[in-house]
């Protein structure tokens, strides 16, 4: 559908499963656990085809609001019209009504704004595979998610929780639609990879199981590792430890309320000790040149049916606010754009205003020299 109408597609951040990552009309999500792709293509649009999900935070980061022709599809009728005002509503099963519109619908020849959208997604494509792939400096949770897509099995389960890790899997992880992924979209509930993890080793038996979790939320409920080593139920827990609360530190930086205290800064934690007193394998990697090592290391344990626990010492550093950024000096000064781009190694970043004009358009949320203009929510 997307191909053929040349209308690029987003997701919810649940739902990336549903999507293979190479394919390239994919923008990704929007709001703050989201790509940059996929927030600059939902200001600009005019025009969304709403297909099978309820997506709260659409509401309350008012990203829709520039929309003006809005088409839903839904099987219950109390969504329809929930998150926007609907111009055209479908009570109909999303994929049976996406098939018999696919035989309506003429192909679409040629779109500058697919093609703008394209290029957008590929610039951020471009820098995610960038700082994954990083080999030098210090460890950073990015090049921890690149080993784990070498090692992960084709059709490998994926359970995540809540804080950084959620927002960085949706954008790191290489997920196809072979592969399942779970965490706590409503309620963002904490310690929630490892009872995630378990109950789908218990479900799927055969299917590699990975959890990922901050410390912070690992710390909540690190007591059950014993209770997969007593149920025979290997899985590869990975810990992504920068001692600290980093999603909610996050937030108190945008919002000037950050204090350095134990509101959201704490200790370090020996995870490796803190499992092989369970009876797991404890593993801990510090560095970049380690960490395809010991991950395959962590594999193979698996494979001999033993549950691990990989404790990864990563920065402190935040991931890039795609919902803050300073990029466009229609948005920003020279100075912040600057700064904001070596603080997140984002030099080949680009506005979506510059392929929108390459492209022969204009952006209807930037307006340059336009002091009212609006664009971060």
């Amino acid at each position: 559908m997307s191909r053929k109408l040349k209308a690029p597609a987003l997701t919810t951040a649940k739902s990336y499963e549903a999507f293979d990552y190479d394919f390239e009309g994919l923008m990704g999500s929007a709001g703050r656990v989201a790509w940059k792709s996929g927030n600059d293509v939902i200001f600009e649009a005019d025009t969304v085809l709403f297909i099978g999900n309820n997506y709260p935070f659409s509401q309350v980061e008012n990203f829709m609001a520039g929309v003006k022709h809005f088409i839903q599809i839904d099987s219950n009728p109390a969504r329809l019209g929930r998150r926007h005002k609907a111009d055209v509503a479908m009570l109909a099963d999303a994929g049976l009504a996406v098939k018999a519109l696919l035989e309506k619908v003429e192909p679409v020849a040629e779109s500058a704004w697919w093609n703008a959208a394209l290029k957008d997604a590929q610039n951020w494509r471009d820098y995610m595979h960038k700082i994954e792939t990083k080999t030098e400096g210090p460890l950073e949770a990015y090049q921890v998610y690149n080993a784990i897509n070498k090692y992960a099995d084709e059709d490998a389960i994926f359970s995540i929780d809540v804080g950084d890790t959620t927002q960085m899997s949706i954008r790191h992880l290489h997920m196809t639609p072979k592969n399942m992924w779970r965490t706590s979209p409503l309620f963002a509930t904490m310690g929630i990879a490892i009872p995630g993890g378990i109950g789908a080793k218990n479900v799927f038996p055969d299917r590699q199981v990975f959890n990922i979790a901050g410390d912070g939320a690992f710390a909540m409920t690190d007591s059950d590792i014993v209770t997969a080593v007593r149920y025979n139920m290997p899985v590869i827990n990975v810990v992504m430890t920068n001692t600290q609360y980093g999603f909610i530190k996050d937030k108190y930086e945008d919002t000037n309320t950050y204090r350095n205290d134990e509101i959201v800064d704490f200790g370090d934690v020996d995870y490796a000790k803190i499992a092989e007193a369970q009876g797991a394998v404890g593993l801990t990697v510090n560095s970049i040149a380690d960490i395809d090592k010991v991950m395959q290391e962590a594999v193979d344990y698996y494979k001999q049916g033993r549950v691990v626990v990989v404790d990864a010492k990563i920065t402190k550093e935040r991931p890039i606010p795609v919902e803050g950024l300073k990029l466009d000096p229609a948005l920003a000064t020279e100075e912040e754009i600057k700064a904001f781009k070596e603080r997140f190694d984002a030099q080949e970043l680009v506005p979506f205003r510059k392929f929108l004009e390459e492209e022969g358009l204009k952006s209807q949320v930037v307006k340059v020299n336009d002091e009212d203009t609006k664009y971060n929510f």
